[in-house]
């Protein structure tokens, strides 16, 4: 679980509501949630998230990151993950 203090801009994992376990880009916040894309940053839609259901891609198992990467590779080569 991460805080607005833990967490930089980019590549995030969704841990929770609606989006749990969609890899998103987090681009900006109002000071209570992220800003996160879901997809490719600035042409795929975008949703508040709470902090608390974010967490930096570091911090995803490498299980759920490949699954990731086999299904999404043009946008991992995007996000350099």
């Amino acid at each position: 679980m991460a805080n607005m203090d833990d967490l930089d801009f980019g590549p995030v994992m969704i841990t929770g509501g609606k989006h749990k376990g969609t890899i998103g880009f987090y681009d900006d916040t109002n000071g209570r949630s992220a800003l996160v894309f879901l997809g490719a940053p600035f042409v795929s839609p975008c949703v508040w998230i709470r902090f608390a259901w974010l967490e930096p891609l570091t911090n995803v198992s490498s299980l759920e990151m490949e699954a990731f990467r086999r299904a999404n590779p043009e946008l991992c080569e995007m996000l350099g993950v």
